[in-house]
């Protein structure tokens, strides 16, 4: 079956690009205003393109091409295909995956990375392609429904305070995301990220929380933060982000930043939270597991490395 592809831009487009997503991966946690700021404020130099296919006019499938703007290597993009689980094994995917690809070979990509779950479609569908399978990401789920079960907020030494992002400025925070987001596990270092593609990216995003969002100040320094966005129609939060100095790691500051966090979110009618982490990244999916969270679903990262010409 070929299906119409089509630009995806206005904020309908946005809507039905995330209601299959909740429908694909329902441990993630968009909203369409979200999705559609997303859009927005995407670098021109990212060359993000948006498509959805439809079937007799409806949507029924979505993806997503762009490179990644947040590191200094050359030519590394990544790529999103989703179907409905109707729809599937019609030749839609691939047809979305080929528009997809063929756009970012056209701008120069030299790796490509495509996530997907442990499916029977997905790992012969990636290596079909010449996808290789490198990392492994866990997504885990948390109940907010009852406080009392949360462990509590762990002691701190002195000097040590955590407070909400709506407290601080912008740069306070970023100071310590754009320091720690380096180190995280992935096939590309993030060591190139710009101020203010993170404002607006990041800061700016409408579906932070900065009530809940947390940085930690040692002797009134950020230390260490968490970052929260919230689905206020599905009373759903998600971890955006966590990173801790290098120089305070080890400290219990991100169990502190979490632990507040997610009870602040709580406390503002959030029921349920998602995470992801990779596998390798021990002292996190300790902080995880110490919080309740409880498994969700497994990603696998494929990597599709292009020969220059």
């Amino acid at each position: 079956m070929t299906a119409t592809l089509r630009p995806a831009e206005s904020y309908a487009d946005a809507v039905a690009f995330t209601d299959l997503r909740t429908l694909v991966t329902p441990y993630q946690v968009y909203t369409p205003e979200r999705i559609h700021h997303i859009w927005q404020v995407t670098p021109a130099h990212a060359y993000a393109q948006k498509l959805v296919a439809e079937v007799d006019g409806q949507i029924v499938a979505a993806g997503r091409a762009s490179f990644n703007t947040w590191t200094s290597e050359e030519g590394v993009a990544s790529l999103t295909v989703m179907v409905h689980p109707d729809h599937r094994r019609r030749g839609i995917g691939a047809q979305l995956h080929r528009e997809l690809t063929d756009h970012l070979l056209g701008h120069g990509a030299r790796k490509i990375e495509a996530w997907g779950e442990d499916e029977t479609d997905v790992p012969g569908f990636a290596e079909r392609r010449g996808y290789e399978r490198t990392f492994e990401l866990r997504y885990s789920k948390l109940d907010l429904t009852d406080l009392a079960a949360l462990p509590p907020i762990p002691d701190v030494a002195p000097g040590v305070t955590a407070v909400a992002f709506s407290a601080v400025e912008p740069e306070a925070v970023f100071a310590v995301d754009a320091a720690s987001v380096v180190d995280e596990p992935g096939n590309s270092a993030a060591d190139a990220l710009d101020y203010e593609e993170w404002r607006t990216g990041v800061w700016d995003s409408p579906s932070i929380d900065k009530e809940a969002s947390t940085l930690v100040l040692v002797d009134g320094v950020p230390a260490a933060y968490t970052n929260v966005e919230v689905d206020r129609r599905t009373r759903r939060m998600w971890s955006n982000g966590t990173g801790v100095l290098r120089e305070h790691r080890g400290k219990g500051l991100a169990k502190l930043a979490k632990a507040v966090a997610v009870r602040r979110a709580a406390e503002r009618g959030v029921t349920a939270a998602y995470t992801s982490n990779d596998e390798v990244n021990k002292p996190m999916l300790a902080v995880n597991t110490w919080l309740g969270y409880q498994y969700a679903a497994t990603q696998y990262s494929y990597l599709r490395t292009v020969n220059p010409a």
